[in-house]
This record gives C-alpha cells, sequence and structure tokens, in this order.
C-alpha cells in the first residue's frame, strides 16, 4: 500500500511538467505515468526528476557531476523548512534585492542550481524556476527539500549547459552563479545562457577573479599537502560552524578539479559580442543598497585598476569572486 502511495506521489509531481511544456523546443507530454520528450521517454532520477542528458556528458562535465554528487554545496543542514531557509535568504542583501527587484510571475532560469537553495528562496511571487544542473546528488538534494515543503512552481532537471532543451528568448531572468568558470568552455556556456533570454531579458553570472583569485589558488597548493586541515588558514572556513558544510566549502574552494578565471573587461567583451547591455558590477565602488538592475555607468576597467582590484576588499569578495549584471538588447 506504502509502494503505490509514493508510485502515485511520483506520478503527480512528474505530471507539474507539463505546465511548463511552452518552455522546451520539442514537445513535452506526459502519458501513461511517463515523460516525453518530443516522443522520446525521458529517463528520471529519483523517480522524479526529468534527466534530459540523452548522449551522455564530455569527460570534463562528467568528472565535474561526480564531484558534486559528493560535495553538496550548499547543503540544507541549517534549513529546516522553507521559513528557515527564506529567513538565510534575506539576510543575504545579493539575494534580498534580487527577490525584491523580480517581477511576480517571472520565468527564471538558474543554470547550475546546485541543491537549489537560490531558486527555492525565489519561489515565491508564483515566478516559474527552472533548476538545471549536472550533479544527481544535488538535484536530488534540491528536489526533496521542495517536495517535503510542497513547492509547486520550481522545477529541478538535469541538463548539459552546451544542449539546453529551452526555446531561445524565452527566460525572464536567467542566473548562472559561480558556475560557467567549472565548465569546459565558459564562453561557450555563456551563449547558451544568452540564447535562452528574452530580448530586455536580465542576465546574471558570477565568475572568479583572474587577479582577485591569486591567494585561494595559493591554498589550493597548500591543501595538497595539508587536505581538510586547510580551513585553519582560510577566515571563511573558521566561521563556519556545521562541520559538512565547512568540508563542502573547503573542498568546492581548494580542492576542485577544474576552474578557470576571468576578468571584468572580458565580460564586457562577451556582452559586446553577444548583444548584451552591461547594468552592473558586484562588488562595485557604488553603494550595494541601490537596486541591482538599475543601469549604472560602466566601470573603467584598465588592466592596471583590475589586478589593484585584488588590495580592495569592496572590490572584490572573498574567494576573489565578481558578479555582472546585463540586460540582453532588443532584436
Amino acid at each position: 500500500m506504502f509502494n503505490l502511495f509514493v508510485n502515485e506521489r511520483f506520478m503527480t509531481e512528474l505530471k507539474r511538467y507539463e505546465k511548463i511544456k511552452d518552455a522546451f523546443h520539442q514537445e513535452i507530454e506526459y502519458k501513461e505515468k511517463k515523460l516525453y520528450l518530443n516522443s522520446k521517454n525521458i529517463n528520471l532520477i529519483s523517480n522524479n526528476i526529468p534527466d534530459f542528458v540523452s548522449d551522455g556528458l564530455d569527460n570534463l562535465t562528467n568528472k565535474m557531476s561526480e564531484f558534486y554528487d559528493l560535495v553538496k554545496f550548499p547543503n540544507y543542514d541549517d534549513c529546516e523548512d522553507y521559513a528557515s531557509l527564506y529567513d538565510k535568504g534575506i539576510k543575504n542583501l545579493f539575494t534580498k534585492r534580487i527577490d525584491e527587484e523580480l517581477n511576480y510571475g517571472t520565468n527564471i532560469l538558474e543554470l547550475g542550481c546546485g541543491t537549489g537553495q537560490l531558486s527555492l528562496f525565489l519561489a515565491r511571487g508564483n515566478r516559474n524556476i527552472f533548476s538545471v544542473d549536472i550533479s544527481n546528488g544535488s538535484l536530488i538534494l534540491g528536489e526533496k527539500f521542495r517536495s517535503d515543503n510542497d513547492i509547486k512552481n520550481v522545477y529541478f532537471m538535469k541538463m548539459d549547459v552546451f544542449d539546453l532543451k529551452f526555446k531561445k528568448d524565452y527566460f525572464d531572468f536567467t542566473i548562472s552563479n559561480g558556475v560557467l568558470h567549472h565548465t569546459k568552455d565558459a564562453r561557450k556556456a555563456f551563449k547558451s545562457l544568452v540564447e535562452v533570454t528574452k530580448p530586455e531579458g536580465l542576465i546574471v553570472i558570477g565568475l572568479y577573479h583572474k587577479y582577485g583569485r591569486f591567494f585561494t589558488k595559493v591554498k589550493q597548493k597548500l591543501a595538497r599537502i595539508l587536505g581538510k586541515k586547510i580551513f585553519l588558514l582560510d577566515k571563511t572556513s573558521l566561521k563556519i560552524k556545521s562541520r559538512n558544510k565547512r568540508n563542502a566549502w573547503v573542498k568546492d574552494q581548494f580542492m576542485n578539479p577544474h576552474e578557470t578565471l576571468h576578468l571584468p573587461s572580458e565580460i564586457m567583451q562577451w556582452f559586446k559580442e553577444e548583444g548584451v547591455e552591461f547594468v552592473n558590477l558586484i562588488p562595485h565602488s557604488d553603494d550595494i543598497s541601490m537596486p541591482l538592475f538599475q543601469t549604472r555607468e560602466k566601470p573603467k576597467l584598465s588592466s592596471l585598476n583590475e589586478f589593484f582590484m585584488i588590495f580592495d576588499r569592496n572590490q572584490i569578495q572573498e574567494g576573489g569572486f565578481f558578479v555582472i549584471i546585463g540586460r540582453k538588447n532588443k532584436y
């Protein structure tokens, strides 16, 4: 009897995907208790997460998938329910601003959602949120939290950034925060993100800074000797109380199998080539309390001042991370 109940629940969860069928460039259909894309049965992860990786992953992407199957970052140790997750989200000024400034009913793509905490945080407001990742373990963790808290408008799915199944010009808001630098080709991955964003839609990407990552690179070399004990030399690690969460942070930052480094000026060039207007750069010399999506003057990004950013904590976040926001031009 219990197995019958569980199976019926999974069928109901799968049927939800019919509500977002307009997002796909091929027909998606739920029939005979299965999900189909272009009449082809879609494999499932943990019974109810669609796996759209039909042709397999390349070697590097598969390696990253296996890494994040083990390193589920961030985990849910500090989030018992949606209320605690939301409370965590509003304490972060960046995520709080995104929530405040995005319209209700927005179609959102989070590319590289990991365990889905940002996607789930943004779920209020009748937004449709497409949460895409390549890690089975991370997706399962996010889906469990979604299901346990009965959140209907977040859709977890496994999909390759280089083979997105969505229509072009579909999403109002796309975000890939701390992900593209872990792909085999960050520039190509960015192009994929732009293609599925609608004209005048917002695009947010977070990347590792070429110079701001210098001290982290030193710690990565030390981690080969010290292993997990590298946390003793890292300020952020020492602030994390949960042992599991700290271990995940250490592995993600200092033992990750692949990362590339970038500069804001490089991303500005990507914007120009893909028809994306600059909106904002974070961290920024201006006050972050200003609206995130209010277009600002382009910062002057000479090679010299990009290098000296590493000595200014207002310019580069812990771990050498920056976020850049753009708006896709009209055709």
